[in-house]
Formats: C-alpha cells, sequence, structure tokens
C-alpha cells in the first residue's frame, strides 16, 4: 500500500498518465488477440464450410445417379410389364384355340353318333351356324 500512495504522491499526474497508457496498451492487446482470434475462428469456419458444401455437391451427385438408375430399372420394369402382357394375352388365346378345337372335336364325336345339330349346339355351345358344317360332314347319312 506504501508504494501506491508514494506513486501518486510525487507526481499523481504523470502517475495517471502512465496507468492510463498502460491500461491502453493492456485494451489494445486484448482487442488485437480477440481480432486474431475471430480471424481465425473465421477461417476455420469458412474452410469447414467449404468441406459442407463439397459433401453437398457430392451428394447431389449420388442422387441424381441414383435417379438415373432408378430411371433405368423403371423402364426395363415397363418392357417385362409389356412382355408380361402380351404372353398373358397369347396363353389367353391359345386357351379360347385349344377350348374352340376341344368344342370341335366333340362336336365331330356327337355328329359320328348321330346327334342332331340342336343337340350338338347345346352341349358344345357351339353356335348352330358352325355346328351344321360339322353335321352335314361328319354325321350320319
Amino acid at each position: 500500500m506504501i508504494f501506491l500512495s508514494s506513486l501518486f504522491q510525487e507526481d499523481p499526474a504523470k502517475t495517471f498518465a502512465l496507468f492510463l497508457i498502460i491500461i491502453s496498451l493492456i485494451t489494445i492487446i486484448i482487442i488485437g488477440l480477440s481480432f486474431y482470434y475471430d480471424y481465425k475462428r473465421k477461417i476455420d469456419f469458412l474452410k469447414k464450410m467449404s468441406a459442407f458444401e463439397r459433401s453437398l455437391k457430392d451428394l447431389v451427385e449420388e442422387f441424381r445417379s441414383f435417379e438415373l438408375l432408378f430411371n433405368e430399372q423403371k423402364k426395363t420394369l415397363e418392357d417385362y410389364k409389356f412382355v408380361l402382357n402380351d404372353t398373358q394375352q397369347e396363353i389367353s388365346r391359345l386357351a379360347d384355340s385349344l377350348k374352340n378345337e376341344k368344342n370341335i372335336t366333340s362336336a365331330i364325336s356327337l355328329a359320328k353318333e348321330g346327334l342332331t345339330v340342336e343337340e350338338i349346339s347345346s352341349q358344345t355351345g357351339i353356335p348352330p351356324e358352325e355346328v351344321e358344317p360339322i353335321v352335314r360332314y361328319h354325321g350320319k347319312n
């Protein structure tokens, strides 16, 4: 305490000016350090942002490649669907054809047994107009 009182007793204006200069220098140093620290944090932040942007661009490219892949798979599935529908139609047509052939074979057998056009038509489901030629050709005379 004696030291402080002796400082202000000799020349208080000079001591006050010295304290003011010391406090100003300390403040300037602290402000400079804070600006430097802020600058370093800003540089680190910009590096992280740049890395984030690159990662985001890579992610967008990956999504685009997935989109192209899915579009190709969609096209392939549509092609398979078309082929499947075509196959189903062909199977239906062949089934109808086989059913008609079976009915025609039955109609021929019935005509050989001597049944009439109306009887054959009702048993096979073939229209009478189609049964008449079968009876004429295969029926009993």
